[in-house]
């Protein structure tokens, strides 16, 4: 009998995301504060049993766990918003704070959430030291996300298990100034209008 393969990656952090609304507030704070390549927390090892995480891995996922326990809303089950959706890349979130109704005033340029030189940086950063820098991202997106407002998890997960390909990264890039710039066009559109 071949080996148990593993769920496609969409389904896995899927089920991962809607684990964690069910958390009350301190396992989810345990999973915030959880060192990837530590001891973890037992939250995180229920999870790891339940999603059947490859044993390789382990150290990736304690990231990936960690940087969606961080985005995920604040309060009690039941009172929070999915954190994933897949049809909200993490690049756009970065440029537009999670926000899908996003447009800069009249006559402004859009500021994104994230700089573009931050993300010029990551950019540059090796696939090794990629975890620490995503999680400072998600960090500086948490304090401006709109709650409730989702984003693609799974666009995490790739940048931090799949560092050698290129695919994520580019991905990343490409959404967030297709997002950037097409908040710049409609705000010259609108200028243009006012004028």
């Amino acid at each position: 009998m071949p080996p148990p393969t593993m769920p496609p990656l969409n389904d896995i952090v899927t089920a991962i995301a809607a684990r964690l609304l069910t958390l009350d507030p301190g396992p989810l704070a345990e999973l915030r504060r959880m060192e990837p390549g530590g001891a973890a927390t037992p939250v995180f090892w229920r999870l790891a049993a339940e999603q059947d995480l490859p044993r390789a891995t382990t150290d990736a996922w304690m990231r990936i766990v960690r940087i969606m326990a961080i985005l995920s809303d604040k309060g009690a089950p039941g009172t929070r918003k999915p954190l994933h959706d897949w049809k909200r890349p993490l690049g756009a979130a970065l440029a537009d704070g999670g926000d899908t109704e996003w447009t800069p005033p009249p006559g402004d340029d859009p500021s994104p959430v994230l700089s573009e030189a931050r993300l010029t940086r990551f950019l540059a950063v090796p696939p090794e030291d990629r975890g620490e820098a995503l999680e400072r991202m998600a960090r500086a997106l948490a304090r401006r996300r709109q709650p409730g407002h989702g984003l693609d998890c799974a666009d995490i997960a790739k940048l931090l298990l799949f560092g050698g390909d290129p695919d994520p990264v580019q991905k990343l890039a490409r959404d967030f100034y297709n997002r950037l710039d097409g908040a710049k066009r409609r705000a010259e559109k609108e200028k243009e209008g006012t004028a």
